[in-house]
């Protein structure tokens, strides 16, 4: 499938809500001294509704502040930032939100449709909230249409059609990556925060470990620096040719399955999860190639990002997979995902016999292909 498994992650992101944390009495303290202030005038939200403005950060997040929508739909947010970064609005009982562009006083003004704000939101009243809802909207536009394109290569009846459709994703995917580079250099605190979306795209890894070594110089207390450099160290302890570091998580039946334990095969370690679509379209091509290499020193070591356990299980059986499967139930939370510095799946890693890694990220043909060379 051509579809980058990022770009539909991706889209999930920027359609996602993030999890309403209960306010704590150190926010409500820092609410009365606050630094950034949000107007905004909503479609779609009746008179009582509460809106707030939302830290995500780190796994967590706080509610910096709330308000209640007037009858004209109106309201108006303060709270206070620590850092410059993208804090969101979201509206109670609603999946979407949208960004906001905050540094210390910020002043803000949001346009919208409660009920689909990440698509309808606009923000505007300084220099960063116009290159900020530039770049979101150029992302939504290439995401959707990427969906569209998925969709054309799913229902394709022929090798010819398909090629020319990959053909247009790979178009699309080059200049997305163009807008987003063109980010990514600027000196704004917007910068690492474009550079973070790249993350998942082997080919500009390059790219990102040069502008991370800027960005650790002139904003080395971004939080958006500090999470690459984090991925960046990560990625150099699975590089190829280190020792593949070991997995300790428990299969189905709660039991341990350290990765080490399969020391003496050719491992596939397969990132994954049922709720991932690229994931589950690609498991026909890796069951055939299991089949065809596992008796020959060829092992799979199945590491889910699930969190149902049930769908897991489901999965897994539905798409006959076989091999080993361990998981600790934690989504992107996952201590091998962490560990690993996994960003986007499907995501692969082969080992050798001795537990050093070969190969990153193959997939399809080029998986075969390499697994026959190593086997036949």
């Amino acid at each position: 499938m051509f579809l980058k498994p990022y770009s539909a992650l991706a889209l999930a992101a920027l359609l996602t809500t993030p999890a309403l944390a209960q306010r704590s009495a150190k926010a409500s303290k820092a609410a009365s001294k606050s630094n950034v202030e949000i107007s905004g005038k909503l479609q779609n939200a009746p008179a009582g509704t509460k809106v707030y403005i939302v830290d995500q950060n780190a796994g967590r997040s706080t509610r910096l502040d709330s308000a209640t929508v007037d009858a004209g739909g109106a309201f108006t947010l303060r709270g206070r930032v620590e850092d410059a970064a993208i804090y969101y609005l979201a509206v109670d009982k609603q999946k979407e939100s949208m960004g906001l562009p905050l540094a210390a006083g910020a002043k803000l003004q949001v346009t919208g449709d409660a009920t689909k704000l990440a698509q309808t939101g606009a923000v505007r009243g300084s220099a960063e909230a116009d290159t900020y809802l530039t770049f979101q909207q150029a992302r939504m536009r290439s995401m959707m249409q990427m969906r569209e394109l998925s969709t054309a290569y799913r229902d394709a009846k022929d090798e010819t059609a398909k090629a020319a459709i990959e053909k247009q994703g790979e178009a699309l995917d080059a200049a997305m990556a163009v807008t987003t580079k063109r980010l990514a250099r600027q000196t704004s605190f917007l910068a690492p925060y474009a550079a973070l979306t790249l993350l998942g795209d082997e080919a500009q890894a390059a790219f990102l470990d040069s502008v991370t070594a800027i960005y650790q110089k002139v904003q080395p207390a971004s939080r958006y620096t500090k999470t690459l450099l984090e991925h960046q160290a990560k990625q150099k302890a699975t590089a190829v040719g280190a020792l593949a570091p070991d997995i300790q998580l428990a299969g189905a039946d709660g039991k341990i399955i350290p990765l080490s334990s399969l020391r003496g095969k050719y491992v596939m370690v397969d990132f994954w999860a049922s709720w991932c679509g690229p994931c589950r379209q690609e498991n026909p091509n890796v069951v055939k190639l299991y089949n065809a290499y596992k008796s020959k020193g060829f092992e799979i070591y199945g590491v889910s990002l699930d969190q149902d356990k049930g769908k897991w299980e489901k999965a897994i059986a539905a798409d006959g997979l076989t091999w080993t499967h361990v998981s600790d139930l934690k989504g992107w939370q996952s201590a091998a995902g962490q560990q690993y510095g996994i960003r986007a799946i499907p995501a692969t890693v082969l080992i050798d016999p001795q537990g050093r890694i070969i190969a990153k990220n193959l997939r399809g043909e080029e998986l075969e292909k390499k697994v026959a060379s190593l086997l036949n």
